[in-house]
């Protein structure tokens, strides 16, 4: 067993280096990122920050090496990350930024691949199925542009975890299953804001498939007063190991919970807030049609094609927030998933209805459909008609999340699943080992393609900072700099 972990583990690195190549060749001289990129510099500065202020006696909080001499405060909303913040701090002190921001970089895509893995290969019990679904979710179009722009919103790894481990405590609730369930939710609630929200939402849509949508139909075929006594002892597991998870960190949340509760309606609307994102944002951060089947723009191949869509109503603005291609060798054999399943779900309605495979693929069905509406713009506007998307609806109650778009990596989560159970039902036609090897190498080969995007390399050497600062860098150490024109209306306005 342990060998084929390794095994497993080794692929993954193997693809890794030869993903993000020549990434890993030189971890202290280049980051990942496209450009016109300037959002990942933030936390190489912060990873600077904390060693420097550390060695210096200085403040871990505020800094007055920016608005000197004032100074300001970094985290002005009063939430941190604790257990995020200390793994920056300690690599802040051990190792140079480029490579405290690489390790995190590429052990997400790492543990975004494994986890895929885990999950899968717990409910198909074909490993090659597993590896292929895992290849698809680590190396997805939407997790490579992430690690060139948000380092936070590479930490894509717990959803598969946090769902994984979801399913394995409703099949067994041992003491064993719900302590790994509230460590995935320690994980999940120790990192960024938005893969918090992401993978609840996705926990959540498991539990209404499980207990209202799968179980009713169930209760029509089986005990139902049996079938309720489990729902609801699973729920309460499940419900207090989230609260336990939850009270851990509320110092954390405490600051988003004040935020939220004073709100009113005068309380301006600020892209640097954290208790209220303008509402337009909602539309123009929010998945389109072409955004899901079009291949990456940076695609070697296709990417042309691609760029000709970016800014219509069609494709959307970003090259971040709306590359969400899902892959079409993916696709297919999700479909396939989904034809044998409709199939087997007529010709065997009740015994089939009740088998783990209808459950499994039924529910990531449900969750790549619920995922897409949620990526959707707040309505439909069909002539004088509007249709109303769940994000118009969530945005009243948590206004702090506007980027909608970014469901897509659950929804690709959903087709990775279902890809894999595509692939075993295809693997089942062959019957020789090394057959089914080639085809799951064949279709992994060509889902990598779909994926591919260099050359030109996406890295960026910051070994070397422009001429400006190395002339900086010969006046006395007390020269204080202002950048022209300052900031008087933005976010770091002083006042």
């Amino acid at each position: 067993m342990r060998k084929y972990y390794f095994l497993v583990a080794a692929l993954f690195i193997c693809l890794i280096i030869l993903e993000t190549f020549p990434l890993v060749f030189n971890l202290n001289r280049y980051i990942p990122g496209f450009f016109s990129t300037d959002e990942s510099f933030a936390p190489l500065w912060e990873s600077w920050r904390l060693g420097y202020s550390f060695h210096h006696q200085l403040s871990l909080r505020s800094t007055n090496l920016v608005a000197y001499p004032f100074g300001v405060n970094l985290y002005p909303s009063g939430y941190i990350s604790y257990l995020w913040f200390g793994l920056n701090f300690l690599l802040g002190l051990l190792v140079q930024p480029a490579l405290a921001y690489n390790i995190q970089v590429l052990a997400n895509i790492f543990l975004s691949g494994i986890f895929s893995y885990f999950l899968v290969y717990y409910i198909t019990s074909i490993r090659l199925s597993a590896i292929f679904s895992g290849i698809i979710f680590a190396f997805c179009p939407y997790q490579s542009v992430r690690s060139w722009q948000h380092l936070g919103l590479t930490f894509n790894q717990w959803i598969p975890l946090v769902i994984f481990l979801a399913i394995r405590l409703k099949n067994n609730d041992s003491k064993k299953n719900q302590l790994f369930f509230l460590l995935s939710l320690f994980l999940l609630f120790s990192f960024d804001w938005s893969v918090i929200f992401l993978t609840m939402a996705a926990l959540f849509s498991f539990l209404i498939y499980y207990m209202v949508l799968y179980n009713w139909r169930a209760k029509f075929f089986r005990n139902r007063q049996g079938l309720a006594k489990l729902d609801f002892a699973y729920l309460r597991k499940v419900f207090f190991i989230g609260l336990a998870a939850f009270l851990i960190f509320l110092p954390q949340f405490l600051p988003a919970i004040k935020g939220r509760l004073s709100l009113s309606k005068s309380t301006p609307a600020s892209v640097f807030s954290l208790v209220r994102r303008p509402f337009e944002d909602l539309f123009s951060q929010s998945a389109r049609p072409l955004s899901y089947f079009l291949p990456a723009s940076v695609h070697p191949v296709f990417g042309k094609f691609t760029e000709n869509f970016i800014g219509t109503s069609l494709y959307g603005e970003s090259l971040t927030e709306h590359t969400l291609y899902l892959g079409w060798v993916p696709l297919i054999l999700a479909f396939v998933a989904f034809g044998i399943w409709r199939k087997k779900r007529k010709l065997s309605a009740i015994r089939y209805q009740l088998s783990a495979e209808n459950f499994y693929i039924d529910f990531f069905i449900f969750l790549a459909l619920g995922a897409w509406f949620f990526s959707q713009p707040p309505w439909w506007q069909i002539g004088t008609f509007k249709i109303y998307m769940p994000s118009f609806f969530i945005y009243k109650i948590i206004p702090m999340f506007r980027a909608y778009c970014r469901f897509g990596i659950v929804v690709m989560l959903a087709v990775a699943v279902l890809a894999g159970f595509g692939l075993k039902i295809i693997l089942e036609g062959f019957k020789t080992r090394k057959t089914r090897i080639a085809i799951t190498v064949l279709f992994c080969s060509l889902a990598l393609f779909e994926f591919w995007n260099w050359p030109p390399y996406k890295v960026i050497d910051v070994s070397r900072a422009p001429g400006v600062y190395y002339w900086l860098k010969r006046q006395p150490a007390d020269t204080v700099i202002a950048e022209y024109p300052l900031d008087l209306n933005g976010s770091n306005e002083l006042h």
